[in-house]
């Protein structure tokens, strides 16, 4: 019988049954401008299967009030081609994925936790999936500042009997009315490839 680890989708969180390799040079996308934050790496890669995961830290198009932070999982598998050449459905239930808000305390200078999605699955068959704090631009959650948001995704693998995936970090994005204000680092816990470490905890949640 297949089951659902317990875990959170924050640094640290990461499924420990499964084994993450973060292949950069696959696909891998920078932060877009300083008006939007997106990137996204592999998270898994094996012959049979890979997960691919996508952050993003931004406001509407269509309706500048409205801000997000938003996860997508995809799911890979291997074709003629090569490994993670072609899109895998999965049933119900066999797609996770999670949105975690972090905030820039500029006091503190640490990245802390603001809100989250929790965990959201697949109701159909599906090769991707979305998970979305939704915002508004101009009262933010936690406040005027330095928003960036923790993508969590995984796929179940039959084969592995596990869980597969990881998290990535979309960058950071600025809500605020006033000027510009000095660009915070990433998180310690980011590595250079936008895969999150899995072995460090963070903050706690700030408002």
């Amino acid at each position: 019988m297949r089951s659902i680890p317990l875990f959170r989708s924050l640094p640290g969180g990461r499924v420990s049954l499964a084994v993450m390799i973060g292949v950069s040079s696959l696909a891998l996308m920078t932060p877009t401008s300083a008006s939007a934050a997106e990137s996204g790496a592999w998270t898994y890669v094996s012959p049979q299967e890979c997960t691919f995961n996508k952050g993003e830290t931004n406001r509407s198009s269509t309706d500048r009030t409205v801000a997000f932070g938003k996860s997508e999982v995809q799911a890979w598998k291997a074709s003629a081609a090569g490994s993670c050449r072609q899109v895998n459905k999965l049933p119900a239930g066999f797609l996770l994925a999670s949105a975690d808000l972090y905030k820039w305390n500029d006091q503190l200078r640490v990245w802390q936790l603001c809100r989250t999605t929790g965990r959201v699955t697949n109701s159909a068959p599906e090769d991707r999936l979305e998970a979305t704090v939704r915002l508004t631009a101009d009262l933010m959650p936690c406040g005027s500042g330095w928003y960036g948001t923790v993508a969590g995704g995984w796929q179940y693998s039959p084969s592995k009997r596990a869980w597969v995936g990881g998290s990535v970090w979309s960058g950071h994005q600025r809500f605020a009315a006033t000027s510009q204000s000095e660009t915070p680092p990433s998180p310690t816990w980011v590595g250079a490839d936008g895969v999150v470490d899995s072995g460090t905890e963070t903050a706690a949640v700030t408002g």
